[in-house]
């Protein structure tokens, strides 16, 4: 089970950088409408599943007096799936094929990520909740105090992201999830992978 969370968690790093780079590219003014939007959309969507799996794996090896940590992130991890990939498969299925074929005014009410969209609003609820798993993550693993910096500096995004919903400038701090996310996943891979097979995680 640790070696499926090695694959999940790198798995999950690596649609963050891709979701993360056309993002770049989209500010940059490099990518224009609608290919901005499908390559930043889809690895968002390929990141959800992912998210959840090395969650559950965390959860399943991870000793016993700490799983409460694991377990309480699986939960939020769960939470976060299920708002933004709703908030995807619409932008991917329904609002772009609307917007190419001249008719988005139909469906615009559903579209994302503008600032006060309905659709926006659960996607930031969605990463806040993501934010708040790598938080309770954190304690699961004493000892690895760099996988645990890096879970907890994603987790203190949390209010930045939510707090977008009232101030959307924040997310010029909420961006740094860019780095932290990545970071994250990458150092769960690695302590994961660690791990010796049937006795869980244990402290380097």
């Amino acid at each position: 089970m640790a070696r499926f969370g090695t694959w999940m968690a790198w798995g999950a790093a690596a649609a963050a950088i891709a979701y993360g780079i056309p993002q770049l590219l989209q500010v940059a003014g490099v990518l224009t409408d609608p290919w901005d939007r499908i390559l930043i959309f889809a690895p968002s969507l390929a990141l959800a599943p992912l998210f959840v799996l090395a969650m559950a794996a965390t959860h399943v090896a991870t000793p016993p007096d700490r799983q409460v940590w694991s377990l309480s992130a699986l939960a939020l991890a769960i939470l976060y799936a299920a708002d933004v990939s709703q908030v995807y498969v619409v932008q991917l299925g329904s609002i772009i094929p609307h917007d190419l074929a001249g008719a988005g005014e139909t469906v615009g009410f559903a579209a994302c990520c503008t600032p006060g969209m309905p659709a926006t609003a659960v996607d930031l609820l969605g990463y806040t909740y993501m934010s708040l798993a790598t938080l309770l993550l954190a304690p699961a693993f004493p000892g690895r105090r760099w996988l645990q910096f890096s879970l907890v500096a994603n987790g203190l995004l949390a209010p930045a992201l939510i707090g977008q919903l009232a101030w959307p400038d924040l997310i010029y701090v909420g961006a740094l999830w860019l780095i932290t996310f990545p970071a994250a996943m990458i150092l769960l891979a690695k302590a994961l992978d660690a791990a010796p097979p049937r006795s869980g995680l244990q402290s380097p």
